[in-house]
């Protein structure tokens, strides 16, 4: 069962970032997690963090729910074979609400949904972790005098992108 199913996931009234209604995959929680992040800090009691929870976890899966609806059918348009599977890894995987609502969604669309087992469903900490030492195995040894930085894209050649992946 899931925890939150106790507690009002309509106690608080959160919003969603203005992406959330644009025709792209783009997404960011960047403002919903500061609106947490200042309710949080005036809670009287431990009810109403856990009402808070559950008004995050909600939003949390309309906003997935609409941007995978977005990314679904950008797939059909794009997709070059019969098959409309759709995998979900990775720490969100692991969380129940978070699976019922993107397996209902898969179903909605016509899609197979694929979840690894809950074990395997961790942060990706682990997967970037196992990585390094994939590599180091094989003598991939990167330079690590560098700066880090917040936005970092995995592409160098990919275009910049301001704000909450948002394009100029």
């Amino acid at each position: 069962m899931d925890f939150f199913k106790s507690f009002k996931t309509n106690f608080f009234k959160l919003s969603k970032p203005v992406i959330i209604n644009k025709s792209d995959c783009n997404l960011s929680f960047v403002g919903l997690k500061t609106v947490v992040f200042r309710i949080s800090k005036k809670l009287k009691s431990e009810k109403e963090k856990y009402h808070l929870a559950a008004s995050f976890q909600k939003t949390i899966n309309e906003i997935l729910y609409e941007k995978t609806k977005v990314a679904m059918k950008e797939f059909l348009i794009n997709k070059e074979n019969n098959t409309n599977t759709f995998v979900i890894a990775g720490g969100v995987a692991s969380n129940l609400s978070i699976r019922e609502n993107l397996i209902k969604l898969a179903r909605e669309k016509n899609f197979i949904s694929i979840f690894p087992p809950m074990n395997l469903c961790s942060d990706n900490a682990a997967m970037i972790a196992w990585t390094g030492i994939e590599r180091y195995k094989i003598n991939l040894i990167d330079n690590l005098e560098f700066s880090s930085r917040a936005r970092w894209p995995l592409d160098s050649s990919a275009p910049f992108l301001k704000g909450p992946g948002l394009k100029l």
